[in-house]
């Protein structure tokens, strides 16, 4: 059964979350295509390389092999050489208990088929040339928030 209120809670905690990591929030709840994106943001290249940059420390910490070390250096200097403003596209599913199961239960093939159509269309609009998409889902069971990125 659908809760109005399950479902906007669901969707104020995943956007105050996007908000504190550092996501700008462009559109909420947007219908282009023939189909409705819960939360379109843009995720700053400027957190996305200190993100990589913490990401590759912590892995150094714990790599003892001088060769190895090099290599992942290169690597994450590769990626970040790459790194512009990224166009997220966040999937919010609520649920109040899990009698029906999980959030993520309701991801399907068409619900990812609509995403995908919703991206390419909004990809036409200027202010996103050039920028790649990635698409996430927020899972909202019982209040409590799943964030899982690249999920589609």
């Amino acid at each position: 059964m659908f809760n109005l209120k399950t479902w906007k809670d669901g969707e104020h905690i995943t956007q105050r979350y996007m908000k504190k990591e550092g996501y700008k929030i462009v559109y909420t709840n947007f219908s282009v295509a023939g189909t409705e994106l819960d939360v379109v943001a843009v995720y700053p290249k400027n957190l996305q390389i200190k993100k990589l940059k913490k990401e590759l420390k912590e892995k150094l910490k714990v790599e003892d092999n001088k060769k190895k070390q090099e290599v992942l250096k290169k690597s994450y200097e590769n990626i970040i050489k790459t790194t512009s403003d990224l166009l997220v596209i966040t999937e919010v599913k609520a649920r109040s208990t899990d009698e029906f199961g999980k959030g993520f239960d309701a991801m399907d093939l068409k619900k990812r088929a609509h995403l995908i159509r919703g991206a390419k269309a909004l990809k036409q609009d200027k202010r996103f040339e050039g920028m790649q998409v990635r698409f996430d889902v927020a899972s909202v069971d019982g209040g409590k928030l799943e964030y899982i990125e690249n999920a589609i």
